[in-house]
């Protein structure tokens, strides 16, 4: 399902103001809806550094359960950005991640669950679905989107997000901040988004 018509948003999951109440650990996503304003550039990489970053994403993409393809989506990788990690653009239907040569594979592969897990909540959550999600997270009154300067960690689709990567990438990195880890990360998605294999 695409992002309802009208309804133009930025998910930034940190920005300078929000950086601040967000642990220094805590790394950052966005979501692009059409409609959003244009995204900073990321560092150009030399070509030597653009051919390590892309060795560590081929090694993460083995640690993900759910490919980019599945849900229509292409991936780009690009040379890091402050304080953001990766971004899904669902008008060009594209995940890019932000990714160093010194990145660790474990790492970019909870970036990129984050981002289809994104990618997903676009396509196929309808607004009951989310409102039920709200509810099994005890969450029922936060809001699903993040506003253009507020935490995405600290939003239902932030949340959501960082649930679809524990279910899908092999790791153990969390950084909601809207509700506690659950202990069975896949019991709480739906049964399309717990799939291995989405159709």
């Amino acid at each position: 399902m695409s992002a309802p018509a009208g309804r133009a948003g930025r998910f930034a999951l940190m920005s300078a103001g929000a950086a601040l109440g967000v642990a220094a650990s805590a790394l950052a996503f966005s979501a692009l809806w059409p409609g959003s304003a244009p995204a900073p550039e990321p560092a150009r990489l030399s070509a030597g550094d653009a051919v390590a970053a892309r060795a560590v994403v081929a090694r993460a993409q083995r640690l993900v359960s759910v490919t980019p393809a599945q849900l229509g989506y292409t991936l780009r990788v690009a040379g890091p950005l402050p304080g953001i990690r990766g971004r899904t653009d669902t008008a060009e239907r594209t995940i890019t991640l932000f990714v160093s040569p010194n990145d660790t594979p474990s790492v970019v592969a909870h970036d990129l669950g984050h981002e289809l897990g994104h990618a997903f909540d676009a396509r196929y959550l309808t607004p009951a679905q989310r409102a039920a999600y709200l509810r099994s997270r005890r969450a029922a009154a936060a809001p699903w989107s993040p506003g253009p300067r507020a935490s995405d960690y600290r939003s239902g689709a932030g949340d959501f997000a960082e649930v679809f990567a524990l279910c899908h990438a092999a790791g153990t990195i969390y950084r909601s901040r809207l509700a506690q880890r659950p202990a069975d990360a896949c019991s709480i998605l739906t049964e399309q988004a717990r799939a291995v294999t989405l159709r």
